[in-house]
């Protein structure tokens, strides 16, 4: 009796002892911060190869410390959620990642789980998969996971990344849906509130294998401060917050920019095509970049394309 008294004791003890995450509701800056990176997918990455003739994961895990990486898979776009993070976990420790953590986010009470917290805490980067991007921003937006991501990447170096739905949802607004076949008017495209990582800009993927300019188009239309990206399968984007960005891949990145002189989107009804004047499109290939500051491309040797005179 008293061995057993004795284990009640300890197992309680241990359990007191346990404290409870401490969640963050809202992310600030810090004076001190290390703002990480971004590697935004624009789908149908190469995760059926053999890993040495992958591109884009590879890529990944090495932004993420390569073996040292500690990852964190959210399938939440998905509709078969854990078997999409299974997949993705058996493919990342296949590439040399230490750890996968599997978030099994469904709702918004799993984004509260101590354990997925803590893991974000340890992480070196954090995965979101295809899917639909509603989906995912309306379960995670605003929780503890969402918030400890988004502070970790701004504050502590970590790295995000995502591909197709997992994509999009990083930027402030977000596509989700409409014609791929329409042409520049607001019917065609639906918006919505993205998670916020990446502000200022809007992303779309899948881009030129489902003819998807002109919808980018509609959103660059109606606010053209907004840097509007497109990019294609099997290609992604290496971001520095800030700064620039580099495209990995088979593919190419759409980059819509420019000092807009004239846009019709007020004057003309939603099923009415919207008149745009001076906009930008620079096509990336791989090793090509993007200066974020500058609003300029950045060439393979790394010098930027000036601007044309007058």
């Amino acid at each position: 009796m008293a061995v057993k008294g004795a284990a009640k004791k300890s197992a309680g003890a241990a359990k007191k002892s346990a404290k409870p995450v401490v969640k963050r509701r809202t992310s600030s800056l810090t004076s001190d911060r290390k703002v990480g990176r971004m590697l935004v997918i624009g789908g149908h990455e190469d995760r059926d190869m053999d890993p040495e003739d992958m591109t884009i994961l590879p890529h990944f895990v090495k932004m993420c410390g390569g073996k040292r990486a500690r990852l964190v898979v959210c399938g939440t776009p998905s509709k078969e959620t854990n078997a999409r993070e299974r997949e993705y976990k058996q493919i990342l420790e296949k590439l040399g990642a230490a750890e996968v953590f599997e978030a099994h986010v469904h709702n918004r009470t799993d984004a509260e789980n101590d354990d997925l917290i803590r893991a974000v805490r340890r992480a070196t980067g954090v995965f979101f998969t295809g899917g639909d991007q509603l989906r995912l921003t309306s379960v995670i937006a605003g929780t503890p996971f969402g918030e400890e991501v988004r502070h970790r990447l701004w504050n502590e170096g970590l790295t995000v990344g995502g591909t197709s739905a997992g994509a999009a949802a990083m930027s402030s607004t977000m596509i989700i849906g409409g014609s791929d076949r329409g042409t520049v008017r607001r019917a065609d495209v639906r918006l919505a509130p993205g998670l916020g990582y990446w502000r200022d800009t809007v992303i779309d993927t899948h881009f030129a294998q489902r003819g998807r300019v002109s919808r980018l188009l509609v959103v660059f239309a109606q606010n053209p401060q907004i840097l509007g990206i497109g990019i294609d399968e099997n290609t992604a984007i290496d971001v520095q917050p800030g700064k620039e960005f580099t495209v990995v891949g088979e593919g190419a990145a759409f980059v819509f920019d420019g000092a807009v002189t004239h846009s019709s989107a007020p004057e003309v009804h939603d099923d009415e095509v919207i008149a745009i004047s001076d906009s930008l499109m620079h096509i990336l290939p791989e090793g090509y970049g993007f200066d974020l500051r500058t609003k300029r491309p950045i060439l393979l040797n790394k010098k930027r394309v000036p601007k044309r005179a007058g």
